[in-house]
């Protein structure tokens, strides 16, 4: 699409596939290439959630993740930040833990994830003390946060961050964190792969059917592994899956699928 990493005139938003707020794909079977698969099966990586858990019987997200690179000659392409908490409203109480593998080296100027520290024990106290819209808070796990609600936080001592990272290093959140993913604006690119794993015991059997079928035709889905909602437009047409090729994955990730069973 004339997208070349080593040619920064080519970093165009218009030279790389369809994707949102300045980089992140979630769309073209991107969650299912190999590469991916093979981040996400990284001994160390399922490691970090089975302590959280306390069981390596896991199951695991087909959730995307960001390449974004700077385009100063864009001002509107990914730049305004968009905070949300990737959880309801009428689900206030830890239910998910989000993981970022980072690809690139990551500092002050080159984007990445910001959070606003210490908005997920607060999440709860602000819908109790806040009256419900018409037609109630979303039930879906997406909650957007306007520069209004963003202050109640704010008055209650929370403030953005954002952590530099180094290629390898692993970052969590909670998903009643208020966060975002910050455009780059300096010289570098960032890259991240975004994945979850929780215990599969949460997991119907309905959905591991469900989840089995998504993989092999390669479709992408929220961060819980375990709700199972599907990306938007994953059966459009224009929506390529497996342009790379199928994945070839080992055992402890097939189990992960749900295809093997824990033994």
């Amino acid at each position: 699409m004339g997208y070349r990493r080593s040619d920064q005139p080519t970093w165009k938003s218009t030279n790389i596939p369809r994707h949102r707020h300045g980089g992140l794909f979630d769309h073209f079977s991107f969650a299912h290439a190999q590469f991916v698969w093979d981040c996400k099966s990284e001994p160390g990586v399922r490691d970090i959630f089975a302590k959280i858990w306390g069981t390596d019987k896991l199951t695991v997200s087909f959730d995307g993740g960001t390449l974004a690179f700077p385009t100063p000659e864009e001002a509107n392409h990914g730049k305004a930040p968009w905070p949300h908490s990737d959880q309801s409203a009428y689900r206030p109480w830890p239910h998910c833990i989000q993981g970022l593998l980072n690809l690139l080296p990551n500092g002050p100027d080159d984007g990445g994830l910001a959070v606003l520290n210490g908005s997920a024990p607060l999440f709860e106290q602000y819908f109790k003390e806040h009256t419900q819209p018409d037609g109630g808070w979303i039930k879906r796990d997406l909650f957007d946060w306007t520069d209004e609600q963003l202050q109640w936080f704010k008055d209650r001592g929370c403030e953005w961050m954002k952590p530099n990272m180094e290629p390898g290093d692993f970052i969590l959140w909670d998903s009643r964190a208020v966060h975002y993913g910050a455009a780059p604006l300096g010289t570098n690119k960032r890259m991240a792969i975004y994945t979850c794993y929780k215990p599969i015991e949460f997991l119907s059997e309905e959905q591991r059917e469900r989840k089995v079928e998504a993989f092999k035709r390669g479709y992408m889905t929220s961060h819980d592994p375990t709700d199972f909602v599907l990306k938007e437009e994953q059966m459009a047409e224009w929506n390529i899956l497996h342009p790379y090729g199928k994945p070839s994955i080992n055992k402890e990730t097939q189990q992960a699928i749900g295809m093997v069973p824990y033994e």
